[in-house]
């Protein structure tokens, strides 16, 4: 056999191989099962477990960049952080109280000098079997208003934008129900806005210099309980429970 009969054969062996694959790869083709319109999140599944841990495993790397960070935070700042972090233990419920008792002793003892009525002693050591001292005290249920604090409206106050009479009325017996509204925290949130009016109108109406008098500190604690609410150890707090349920 000559050399190019030699290389005419295998080009031809070469071409018949090729096209052996080619209908190979065809007849395997026509018998793979046509593709399904799947969405990815249908072709692609996480095992509950696989997801679990992967979780566990991203929550780990978080504490351990977050400690990261922390160790390489100043002095000066890890103090303060631990400083707030031990401030955020006092409830805002307990604060709240205090704030209640405090604003409501101001003005009933306020209201309670301009108005005349059915005076009730009350007795800490009958009501409770114990004696505490300076806990006795009596109240006095508002019946009319004294004629010194008509007065008092009509020549320390001219400057108010309602009548005396109506605002000796109107305050006398605000400053006896808000304050009992708010001791029990009920409707605390709209007795500490009638009294913040009333604050405000000494504030804009009585006061020479407001910023300088003891009416602007009251104002911005009445502010904290009308924004902030009553807190937990309240009525309105237990109100809202029972109504959720």
């Amino acid at each position: 056999m000559s050399l190019g009969n030699a290389k005419t054969t295998a080009l031809a062996d070469r071409a018949g191989g090729a096209a052996a694959m080619e209908r190979l790869a065809d007849r395997l083709i026509s018998m793979a099962p046509p593709p399904m319109d799947l969405p990815q999140a249908a072709i692609v599944r996480q095992s509950p477990a696989v997801a679990a841990g992967l979780a566990a495993s991203a929550a780990i790397a978080r504490r351990a960049d977050e400690r990261a960070r922390h160790s390489q935070r100043p002095i000066l700042t890890m103090l303060v952080n631990s400083f707030v972090g031990a401030c955020s233990f006092v409830p805002y419920s307990a604060v709240a109280l205090l704030l209640r008792l405090m604003m409501a002793r101001v003005f009933f003892v306020d209201g309670q000098s301009k108005v005349d009525g059915l005076w009730l002693p009350v007795k800490v050591a009958e009501l409770t079997k114990y004696y505490v001292t300076g806990f006795d005290f009596s109240v006095i249920v508002p019946m009319q208003v004294r004629p010194e604090t008509f007065s008092a409206f009509t020549t320390q106050y001219p400057l108010l934008p309602v009548p005396p009479a109506i605002a000796a009325y109107a305050v006398s017996f605000a400053e006896f129900v808000l304050p009992i509204m708010l001791v029990i925290g009920l409707g605390t949130r709209f007795a500490a806005l009638g009294l913040l009016v009333i604050t405000a109108m000494i504030l804009g109406f009585v006061a020479a210099d407001p910023l300088a008098s003891v009416q602007f500190y009251w104002a911005a604690l009445l502010l904290v309980l009308v924004t902030q609410g009553p807190g937990a150890m309240s009525l309105d707090h237990l109100a809202r429970r029972w109504k959720g349920r």
